[in-house]
């Protein structure tokens, strides 16, 4: 949607997580996020939802904010045994082509996260 110089877009992605350290921690989860992208004076704001779902069918709740290829997720809570998670996610974001040309990302997290009882 056109508002005015600015542009509004609704957006939906998928992807996967991996620990490149070797831990469990959000290493092989699947990934959903849905946001909303706002471009205006050549700047890109994006606000957002996200659920991370392991093997057991645990998850983790998160918020996104980012401004450009940086950002933020905030952890909101979970089930199972990221019940009671905390803390934040950041991330920068890199534009990757697949090998038929669609258009991917790769996300690096630095996470500092809690469970509390």
């Amino acid at each position: 949607m056109k508002l005015g110089e600015q542009t509004v877009t609704t957006d939906d992605s998928a992807g996967i997580t991996r620990n490149e350290a070797g831990g469990p921690m959000f290493n092989n989860m699947g990934t959903r996020c849905l946001g909303m992208r706002e471009v205006g004076g050549g700047e890109a704001l994006n606000h957002g939802s996200c659920i991370d779902s392991d093997a057991d069918g645990d998850q983790i709740f998160s918020t996104d904010e980012a401004k450009g290829a940086k950002g933020t997720h905030v952890f909101v809570g979970g089930t199972g045994k990221y019940a009671g998670m905390s803390g934040t996610a950041d991330y920068t974001s890199q534009s990757v082509k697949s090998p038929d040309g669609r258009g991917m990302t790769l996300v690096i997290h630095q996470s500092n996260w809690t469970l509390s009882p």
